[in-house]
């Protein structure tokens, strides 16, 4: 599979879809898919099943619980402090430039 192709994820064709699969869409490594079910970040309240000894993911029920949506932008900007702007350290003014080395 080319680097294009692999880049290139559609929407799943199944609605349970398998480890690789996972691990394909979200753009990780499958053992990191692995490390996540065996530490409870991915469990059945997250559409995980095993069947005949294979993990099984219900991908809609992994997105919903797993996505958060994204927030908009515009017009929130991040509060920051005169000082900061202003460009005092934390304690006070900084050295002025000529006394840098």
């Amino acid at each position: 599979m080319s680097r294009q192709a692999a880049a290139e994820v559609g929407p799943p064709e199944s609605e349970y879809l398998t480890v690789p699969e996972i691990a394909r869409i979200l753009r990780r490594n499958r053992k990191t898919v692995y490390g996540w079910i065996e530490s409870g970040g991915i469990s059945e309240v997250d559409g995980l099943f095993v069947v005949q000894g294979r993990y099984l993911i219900h991908w809609p029920t992994f997105r919903t619980r797993q996505f958060k949506p994204r927030m908009k932008l515009r017009g929130q900007l991040p509060e920051y402090s005169e000082e900061s702007q202003n460009g005092m350290a934390g304690n006070g003014q900084t050295r002025p430039p000529e006394n840098r080395l």
